[in-house]
């Protein structure tokens, strides 16, 4: 079995794996390019099954509990549907960050080692070196059993390494989001709310177990700018993302909704991006994990799908100590292509309905979502209750020899 691997990326899903490796006794070592813990992303919501992986890892969390994701109809302030967590146990909503620091304080107490500041330049697996190497921007060579790229849908290990031809999509959707003191506001969604309307969505949603803070995040279509340059542009205008933001959800049935927009001093924007179905994981003895794999927009269970790919993979390897590391990321791409396919054409599906639409056609949304919701109750309960510590490994048939 390898003793020692490089992970690049250090955020949920690098440090996931470095949490889960080191748990079967591979050593860890996670190069992260920022100088310090990435603070970027809002509210993220943790699935009854992350939460049980999460305590598998040893990563304790807090955050304020969710027994159902209500939603709403902007137009008509009414309910209209509900996705109930209850019969699983509770899910959580917590900020990215914090989690992300819940996830360090573990690799302290595991006494795993990571490096900020680390800029990936090259990847070297010459077929002679028993070792895989990861060259950085400082001077510094790394050398390990093999390496994993957990380094997002921008992925560095992806477009240098694995496949230099797959790059990320802009979804044609953006967030906006903020946080904000709801003292004193009265809400109308217990834990947290979709508001669902014809220019976009607007999720809201209390984050801390004492529920005084409310993240409002707003889902909606943005034309996409030609470079970086543009997006950094558009990022920084302020006043243009808060005045798209009332054009948007001002004056909705829910009076909530504009007490909560009056309270934001600013919003934090950022466009989302995908990759292409399918691809290709790995190569040699380097493997993508998370998003730098199979980044998808975000769906409720992103977060708990980046945790997954981890306790699989160290599930994989400490089940075939024998099998060549090579072969150990085919068998695990093999057991885990089916579960991500899924997630990411049901993804891919909701992030179009995210887009403007006619009032017709959002009147027909709002009629026929109970029944949506229930046609879809199977997959849902189905996809809440899997455990991946128990998912059956794939195993390469043996070949008969020829007679």
């Amino acid at each position: 079995m390898p003793t020692s691997c490089v992970i690049i990326g250090g955020g949920i899903a690098g440090i996931s794996a470095a949490l889960a490796l080191t748990k079967i006794g591979v050593q860890c070592t996670v190069y992260e390019l920022r100088v310090a813990p990435s603070t970027i992303g809002g509210s993220i919501n943790l699935t009854p099954n992350a939460l049980r992986l999460l305590e598998f890892l040893d990563v304790e969390v807090q955050g304020c509990p969710v027994d159902s994701i209500e939603i709403f109809s902007l137009h008509t302030g009414k309910l209209i549907g509900e996705l109930p967590f209850k019969k699983f146990g509770p899910g959580l909503r917590i900020l990215r960050e914090e989690l992300l620091r819940s996830l360090l304080r573990a690799t302290d107490k595991k006494g795993i080692n990571v490096v900020y500041d680390s800029k990936l330049i090259a990847i070297k697996d010459d077929s002679e070196d028993s070792k895989v190497t990861a060259v950085f921007a400082n001077g510094k060579k790394v050398e390990a059993d093999f390496i994993l790229g957990c380094d997002g849908v921008h992925s560095a290990v992806r477009t240098q390494y694995v496949e230099s031809s797959r790059k990320p999509e802009y979804t044609g959707v953006a967030v906006a989001y903020s946080i904000i003191d709801g003292t004193g506001i009265k809400t109308h969604f217990r834990s947290t709310g979709f508001n669902s309307g014809r220019f976009g969505s607007l999720i809201t949603s209390y984050f801390d177990p004492d529920r005084t803070q409310i993240y409002v995040g707003a889902v909606m279509e943005i034309k996409e700018e030609n470079d970086k340059q543009g997006w950094r542009i558009r990022e920084n205008d302020r006043q243009k993302t808060m005045d798209e933001i009332e054009r948007r959800y001002k004056n909705s049935a829910l009076p909530c909704v504009d007490k909560l927009i009056k309270e934001v001093e600013d919003f934090m924007f950022y466009p989302v991006y995908k990759l292409g179905p399918r691809g290709i994981w790995s190569r040699g003895r380097v493997l993508l994990l998370g998003d730098a794999a199979h980044g998808m927009p975000p769906q409720g269970e992103s977060t708990g799908l980046a945790i997954e790919d981890s306790v699989l993979f160290a599930r994989v390897v400490e089940s075939n100590p024998q099998t060549p590391i090579e072969a150990t990321f085919k068998l695990y791409e093999k057991t885990r292509r089916p579960r991500i396919d899924t997630a990411y054409k049901e993804a891919v599906s909701r992030w179009e309905n995210a887009k403007d639409r006619s009032w017709f056609f959002q009147k027909v949304i709002e009629w026929m979502m109970w029944a949506f919701l229930w046609y879809k109750s199977a997959d849902f309960e189905s996809s809440m209750s899997y455990d991946v510590r128990i998912e059956e490994i794939v195993v390469e048939p043996e070949v008969e020899p020829l007679s």
